[in-house]
């Protein structure tokens, strides 16, 4: 792997901000232990890591401290014994109880327990923001492997190829790629959360082409083939969808700042882009 491939985390005095996350703001020492501790890397002095590892972790961090922050924007804090009990059923599945990720991961789970107990504050943070995720999905898209793959159709498009012919030559989903790609009008809820977000944000800013957007089949290129608002749905009928939704809501509308040796934060896709070049910790 090239040196643009990886991020240089060098243990230094600065302790800048290099996250913000609505009103939390994370300096170095916190993403860096964070990357360290959760990407699995034995850090000392100075060390390299792959750049998508880093990239994947801050995206994580994010969202699931964006979720906080969309809960307490309205009224929802855990308290201490939220957080005690949240830490207990982590223990119980097996999480390292000494483990320096546990404050945060703790946090975390208290927040996705208001979210199943559904809380007034929870209530009130899907139903203020509800329009955003009320849509059917007309989407076509084109999947590839890898995101250079994904770049190279985006770049051809962007050159005046077709969508619906380079889906039936490339699309690695033969099914849609048949079709031209389409996929055509389905509820949300219906594709994998990664899909389902980033289509959604291109939806709230008015983008008909999104991508490189990773999911567990590869990369996706999506191309929004009509803007089809509906009715919310109501916050009990979310049911299992909960927490996705809310996920989704929550990156949709902080504000996210993130130092640019660490990647791009992508509000649209909801994601991390690795940096270009080595970043100096």
């Amino acid at each position: 792997m090239g040196v643009a491939g990886m991020v240089l985390l060098a243990a230094c005095a600065s302790e800048s901000v290099v996250v913000g996350i609505g009103d939390t703001d994370l300096d170095r020492a916190d993403v860096l232990e964070w990357i360290e501790a959760r990407g699995g890397i034995a850090a000392v002095g100075e060390v390299t890591v792959d750049a998508k590892v880093a990239a994947e972790v801050i995206s994580e961090l994010v969202t699931y401290e964006a979720l906080i922050d969309l809960l307490a924007e309205h009224g929802t804090v855990a308290s201490d014994a939220d957080v005690a009990k949240a830490s207990d059923k982590l223990v119980a599945a097996g999480f390292d109880a000494s483990s320096s990720m546990m404050g945060r991961l703790s946090r975390w789970q208290a927040a996705l327990d208001a979210i199943d107990a559904g809380v007034a504050g929870v209530r009130s943070a899907y139903e203020a923001n509800a329009g955003l995720v009320s849509h059917e999905l007309c989407t076509s898209h084109i999947l590839v492997s890898t995101r250079d793959d994904a770049d190279e159709v985006i770049d051809l498009l962007a050159a005046g190829s077709d969508f619906a012919e380079l889906a039936g030559q490339v699309s690695q989903d033969p099914g849609s790629g048949s079709q031209g790609g389409s996929l055509g009008c389905v509820p949300t809820g219906a594709f994998v959360p990664t899909f389902e977000r980033a289509t959604l944000g291109a939806i709230a800013v008015g983008m008909t082409l999104v991508g490189p957007v990773p999911s567990q089949f590869g990369q996706h290129v999506i191309r929004i083939d009509e803007v089809r608002p509906t009715e919310p749905v109501t916050f009990e009928d979310l049911g299992s969808r909960t927490v996705n939704v809310l996920l989704s809501i929550a990156s949709m509308t902080r504000e996210v700042s993130l130092d640019g040796r660490f990647g791009t934060w992508d509000p649209v896709v909801g994601r991390v882009s690795q940096p270009a070049a080595p970043a100096a910790g």
